[in-house]
């Protein structure tokens, strides 16, 4: 920043004249001395700046002090005029007017100007206008291609100006956007119905926001996808189609279609591919009285509700008379342990004709979900089990779906599915040979394992990963790929004092004192640290009580909704059980503790979990401690264990 000087010029100037100095002293006589104007630009407020850290707008009041102001004349920027709103001998306000700049996200450097009653200039100063961009305007959009009710995406600047989206032939007011952001940074709406004849057809895009409008694709415009059928061979004269019977479609872009319908009855889709669509005529269309009957044939596609209809026969003849060779399933109902449907959970489906099922899906909100049918289903039960990959972080309905004889569809009830494990009644031991068998439990295989099956699993913490002296992972010793293909687990270990419930980085010298089945330690006697990172918190010690005794309660009384808590993240620290004698006393846990379980496999290295690092998270709820024969390594912990589905990928 350039500062005028005059100020200080000025100001010396009274002082000498004030001593006695006279008129060959090369300063101006000392009456006119007293009467110029002399501003002082360290008090100009807003003091702006030319990184914008401050600034000053057009209108904006500039106040600056000095002495003699009510002798200033006139004030100019870039040699403009300014609106005098305040003026006295000590203070001087005004208004920055209108200047001819483009708006711009830095400020400009404008010439600030004053004048005495003279018009002699007494002042010059560099000060900094932000001319600010309030124009809406756009950088990009997304997706580049889609089919009608596509979610694009605009993005820029001041967006909650524009009016309207033009698509094509079509417009979308800004009434009907899916979404505006509220600093105007996007505007979201859906591909809207435009008539095309191409399956592929390049569609410009435009926003309108007051008189102006802007070209949103310029030389990249949208990919219109829209489904063409080839022409349907017409119905010969006196034949009609059956219950079961396959109709082939063929033609361009087919994979959009999300149904087919005769009439009101949706067809089943059996093959479906961009070039071509079989469907068949299912069991589930009632018979009518006469028993041929006349509809049309249409076919359904797009994103957006209603669904975009073509029609591809005006009128299709079909005999709706059950044919004997379709094999209906009649579901009778469905049972799961402790009646929640659980992730992992084996579902128990009984009626008849469960053979003919192939496929289970459950279905909820557009997402479809494949679940496993379990070998061995009979006419009158089959089984599943619930599906990891479910979208919801609260307990949520679905609908249950079975798929027979090629792709018919029957709807068998609904569930209320929990978006997590639940595993009731798990033991482990203590370290020693004895329990050698109940030594660890794997969250993920949502069973307890012994030590010789934790030697595969955990085969890399066998072979030597461990800490380096900071208290971090050693990662010579191990890769991160290695770090992340070891399961979670945790153990019980054991002293004549305390009795402690941990994951593998708890303690380095914990792990030599598991023994195999032979009596051998699965270590070799090193102390060393193990993978992955698991960590705890006992609930009911949290800071944050009101959140943790909801949680600590729900966990207790079997109704958890969700693995979703926001407030508490675990320690390092492994809860422990303080014994007093063989008597149970104080410590973090003991029967009905509540233990938040938390496990990082993100930041490799770290210890403790920690926002996005948490992968999963859980509640441990400690039903019976075996404490009396804890100081001879025979104790059992037996607690329920509810564990989230993957939170971060």
């Amino acid at each position: 920043m350039k500062l005028n000087y005059s100020f200080i010029a000025l100001a010396a100037a009274l002082l000498s004249l004030g001593s006695g100095c006279d008129d060959n002293s090369g300063f101006i006589d000392a009456d006119r001395t007293q009467r110029i104007p002399v501003l002082n630009p360290a008090t100009i407020a807003p003091l702006s700046n030319e990184s914008g850290s401050v600034r000053a707008y057009v209108g904006t009041e500039v106040t600056v002090q000095g002495f003699n102001l009510d002798r200033i004349g006139a004030v100019t920027m870039d040699d403009i005029e300014v609106e005098l709103t305040a003026q006295s001998i000590k203070e001087l306000k005004f208004r920055i007017p209108a200047l001819d700049y483009a708006q711009n996200d830095l400020p400009y450097a404008v010439k600030l100007r004053a004048y005495g009653a003279d018009e002699a200039q007494v002042f010059s100063y560099d000060y900094f206008v932000t001319i600010p961009v309030t124009d809406a305007s756009v950088s990009g959009y997304a997706p580049a291609e889609g089919t009608v009710g596509t979610e694009v995406t605009l993005s820029g600047r001041n967006l909650g100006q524009v009016t309207r989206v033009r698509f094509g032939g079509a417009t979308v007011e800004a009434a009907d956007f899916t979404q505006t952001d509220e600093n105007g940074a996007f505007v979201k709406f859906r591909v809207p119905a435009v008539a095309a004849e191409a399956p592929d057809t390049e569609v410009v895009i435009s926003a309108e926001w007051g008189t102006e409008t802007i070209d949103v694709t310029g030389e990249a415009p949208f990919v219109l996808h829209v489904p063409v059928f080839a022409a349907l061979e017409p119905q010969p004269e006196g034949t009609n189609s059956a219950i079961g019977d396959e109709l082939e479609l063929t033609g361009r872009n087919l994979d959009l279609i999300s149904a087919v319908k005769w009439g009101d009855a949706a067809l089943t889709l059996v093959e479906q591919s961009a070039e071509a669509l079989k469907v068949r005529f299912p069991a589930s269309i009632e018979q009518a009285d006469p028993a041929v009957q006349t509809k049309a044939l249409a076919a359904e596609w797009g994103l957006s509700e209603p669904a975009q209809t073509e029609t591809l026969a005006a009128a299709w003849r079909l005999d709706t008379t059950p044919s004997a060779t379709v094999l209906v399933p009649e579901f009778a109902g469905m049972t799961v342990e402790d009646d929640k449907f659980y992730l992992g959970k084996t579902v128990t489906v009984t009626g008849s004709n469960l053979s003919a099922v192939e496929k289970i899906e459950l279905r909820y909100d557009a997402e479809r979900l494949a679940a496993e049918v379990l070998a061995g289903a009979t006419d009158s039960e089959l089984k599943f089990t619930v599906p990891d990959g479910v979208t919801f972080n609260e307990a949520s309905e679905v609908s249950v779906f079975a798929t027979y004889n090629g792709a018919d569809e029957a709807e068998i009830g609904k569930a209320t599915v929990y978006p997590f494990y639940y595993y009731k009644d798990v033991t482990i031991g203590a370290s020693d040979a004895s329990n050698a068998a109940i030594a660890f439990f794997v969250p993920d295989m949502g069973k307890v394992i012994s030590t010789d099956e934790w030697r595969a699993l955990d085969k890399y913490a066998a072979a030597g990963i461990m800490l380096n002296g900071k208290n971090e992972l050693d990662k010579t010793k191990v890769t991160k790929e290695q770090y992340y293909e070891v399961l979670p687990y945790l153990f019980c270990s054991a002293g004549s004092k305390a009795f402690n419930l941990q994951g593998p980085c708890g303690s380095s010298g914990q792990l030599k004192n598991f023994k195999t089945a032979a009596g051998e330690s699965i270590t070799g006697g090193a102390a060393w640290f193990g993978t992955p990172v698991l960590s705890f918190r006992n609930l009911e010690e949290s800071a944050a009580k009101d959140e943790v005794k909801a949680v600590a309660a729900s966990v207790r009384d079997g109704s958890v909704a969700t693995m979703v808590f926001s407030a508490v993240t675990t320690a390092t620290a492994s809860p422990t059980l303080v014994l007093d004698g063989d008597a149970v006393g104080s410590g973090d846990f003991k029967a009905g503790t509540v233990l938040l379980v938390q496990y990082s496999t993100y930041d490799f290295g770290n210890i403790k979990p920690k926002g996005e690092g948490i992968c999963r998270s859980g509640f441990l709820h400690v039903k019976s401690v075996t404490a009396s024969e804890v100081s001879d390594k025979t104790g059992c912990v037996t607690f329920d264990f509810y564990w989230s589905k993957t939170l971060n990928e």
